[in-house]
């Protein structure tokens, strides 16, 4: 008889344990080190094979955190960096060469697209965005010089969700790298490389972490690009802490249980919103309303907590502020994946935006629910909203 694959929940639980290399402690250890000694010369010159060399190209901790992100994925490489964006960064320039032309949505995570427009024309890289749901069209971007397309699906404060196996299905056609930013989904809800991206970059900050106190990222990739990926973050000294890789160790544990609540809440919190007055919109793929459901049932398993609404554009920013700053359960900040619920208004300004974003003249407000009850999570959002209809 086949044995079982384990499921999800049975894998956050034991990936990444050693207890037998540990004395019988299930929880890996924090290992803090620079300096990894050698038992003689030859060994230091490398003659002698060591598991470890130094402490920032990996210790028993880093392995841990890495190799449980790898088997979530079905990669055979992961890194790890000290912020999401670190993974990001380290990822592209392990593609990117001076002549190449890189193409990135014009829906792309806000720092991201500071440090691509920002660095890579500094290197003799052309990049260009494209419209996020140009899906198995993106073919007419592609020039003879592509060397990346990117992807983040959905995308970042508007929401817009990708044909991901269309596009890398193009992608692959012109031998061109296909990368995806896939903090939203997760590899719990998104299997993006199974739907034929290269390499999956996360911000490991947000749902692994999941307490909000710690920076982490990773990147997991197949093959030559995996290869790449451990080379290139060699190259650059890109390496995360060992408190927080303990930190995201420990988060997978309860990964599954967290997001799952965080998503119900948020698809309440949704459903909720779209029938008060104030709201036109509502950015989620997980309604059945959105333009973007056909390919979100088809390719997500999930969602997760993380939505947008957009109100109506004759309420004054003095009457969003009021109203926000009024709220009692939502806190105003960035990020979001913690147990906390978030909210913040997102301005689409040039620096995000070349395109005109495919959506309705409004406010966008961007809305993150957390792991308190979901009634009152709705009541706080509903006195909002009520808030700024007062100011019609």
């Amino acid at each position: 008889m086949a044995k079982k694959m384990p499921k999800i929940e049975t894998k956050l639980t034991h990936l990444g344990l050693s207890p037998k290399e540990n004395f019988g402690i299930p929880n890996p250890p924090i290992y803090r080190t620079s300096t990894i000694l050698s038992e003689s010369l030859a060994q230091h010159r490398g003659e002698i094979p060591k598991k470890y060399t130094y402490g920032r190209v990996g210790t028993p901790t880093s392995d841990a955190f890495e190799s449980s992100i790898a088997a979530l994925y079905g990669a055979e490489c992961c890194i790890s960096a000290p912020s999401g964006l670190s993974a990001i960064s380290t990822a592209i320039l392990s593609v990117a060469k001076a002549g190449d032309h890189m193409l990135f949505p014009d829906s792309l995570y806000g720092s991201a697209r500071r440090f691509v427009v920002t660095m890579l024309p500094k290197m003799g890289v052309d990049i260009a965005f494209y419209p996020p749901r140009i899906d198995a069209d993106i073919s007419t971007f592609f020039k003879s010089n592509t060397s990346l397309l990117y992807l983040e699906s959905p995308g970042s404060l508007t929401f817009e969700i990708q044909d991901v196996p269309a596009m890398t299905a193009a992608a692959r056609t012109k031998n061109i790298t296909t990368m995806i930013d896939n903090t939203w989904g997760t590899a719990l809800h998104y299997p993006v490389l199974a739907l034929g991206a290269d390499i999956v970059v996360e911000a490991a900050t947000k749902y692994i972490g999941g307490h909000s106190d710690t920076n982490l990222g990773i990147a997991a990739a197949n093959g030559k690009h995996g290869s790449e990926l451990r080379r290139t973050a060699i190259a650059l000294g890109t390496c995360a802490g060992p408190e927080d890789l303990y930190l995201g160790l420990r988060g997978l544990r309860t990964m599954k249980l967290r997001l799952s609540q965080s998503a119900e809440n948020g698809l309440a919190v949704a459903t909720a919103a779209k029938s008060h007055g104030a709201v036109i919109s509502v950015l989620h793929p997980g309604l059945p309303s959105s333009r973007d459901h056909a390919i979100f049932t088809r390719d997500f398993t999930g969602p997760c907590g993380l939505f947008g609404i957009v109100v109506k554009p004759e309420i004054t920013q003095a009457s969003i502020d009021a109203a926000i700053e009024a709220m009692s359960v939502f806190y105003i900040g960035d990020s979001w994946g913690g147990y906390e619920s978030l909210i913040k208004q997102a301005h689409l300004t040039e620096k995000l935006r070349s395109l005109r974003p495919d959506l309705p003249e409004g406010h966008i407000i961007r809305i993150y629910t957390g792991l308190e009850h979901c009634d009152d999570q709705i009541a706080d959002v509903m006195t909002m909203l009520d808030g700024l209809s007062e100011g019609l």
